[in-house]
């Protein structure tokens, strides 16, 4: 039977070099790890972590994974370590530089380090990640139709639009104004179908302002610069979330920009920031959608049946912002 020793030797690395990569330990090297994941699977090594848990055959780790830090990442990873430890799991937090990190992380499910993911977001492509759902489950709040992986999404087109609408019926404004995440992910394509048929059925209101941020960090700050030099700025900005929405506003303020006077601001998930700020925005209710992800993994964990919590999203109107 292969063991820790046979890895070592094949990878040409200590068995404790071995051991903290099959602990989740992030103190080996990138070069060392990858030989290290490449030796155990051409040898079909079960790391002893399994044996260390008897008859379950579960680690009772639940690895969760983001790229970066923002709000919604802190509020996910509060509800979702909340739940994991009350029905006896553990939250394992990575996050990715690049698609590499990533891959090892993924190969952590491979290799039964973690019994399964939460993906918050991503570094490499659907198609790639699909290819370890086989070794346990893996959810998302992402916006992903698979049979393989679970995702707890709120489609974005009718919220978008709602919001719209609302602008055009109550505000008298010739041009709105959109802040937006990048163009590649699910819900900015959804966000963009709704601005281009909004266009269709009211030509007069400009929706030529449009920005894209990869990350929220700094997004709304840099748009609130970008709006500052802007000839005939819109009167309405929509921005993908609150967090932004807040940076957009406060940005503005600073320098002498009356809100909502001069424009009106929108946010988008009904986070603490919307709330302490009064701004608008939809609660895509993100509670709910952390323990719909954490439930699904659990339940097919455990053989058990999944009972999805239905989500209805709501447009919230305040009045400061």
């Amino acid at each position: 039977m292969t063991n820790i020793f046979d890895v070592a030797k094949k990878a040409n690395v200590s068995k404790s070099t071995v051991s903290r990569v099959f602990s989740g330990s992030r103190h080996v090297s990138e070069k060392s790890r990858q030989k290290i994941i490449a030796a155990a699977d051409e040898l079909g090594y079960v790391p002893n972590v399994l044996a260390r848990q008897m008859r379950q055959q579960k680690t009772n780790i639940i690895g969760f994974v983001a790229t970066s830090y923002y709000p919604a990442v802190g509020s996910l990873l509060s509800y979702i370590t909340h739940i994991a430890e009350e029905k006896g799991y553990s939250i394992n937090v990575y996050f990715t530089k690049d698609k590499e990190q990533e891959l090892n992380v993924l190969n952590y499910l491979k290799l039964h380090v973690l019994d399964g993911l939460f993906l918050v977001s991503t570094r490499n492509g659907w198609n790639t990640i699909k290819g370890f759902a086989k070794y346990g489950p893996i959810s998302t709040w992402r916006r992903i139709d698979s049979c393989s992986i679970y995702s707890s999404y709120i489609d974005h087109y009718p919220l978008y639009k709602q919001i719209l609408l609302y602008i055009e019926n109550t505000y008298e404004v010739d041009s709105i104004g959109h802040i937006l995440n990048d163009r590649k992910k699910s819900n900015t394509k959804a966000r963009i179908k709704a601005i281009n048929e909004f266009e269709h059925d009211y030509p007069c209101t400009d929706n030529d302002w449009q920005l894209y941020f990869p990350e929220q960090g700094g997004a709304g700050k840099q748009a609130a610069l970008t709006y500052l030099k802007t000839t005939n700025p819109p009167k309405a900005v929509l921005a993908y979330s609150d967090y932004v929405a807040a940076d957009f506003i406060s940005t503005l303020r600073e320098h002498k920009v009356n809100v909502p006077r001069d424009v009106k601001v929108f946010g988008f998930d009904n986070s603490d920031f919307g709330k302490y700020m009064n701004i608008s925005t939809v609660d895509t209710y993100l509670e709910i959608q952390a323990i719909n992800c954490i439930n699904n993994i659990i339940s097919r964990l455990e053989n058990k049946k999944f009972e999805e919590i239905k989500i209805t999203p709501k447009l919230i109107i305040r009045t400061t912002c």
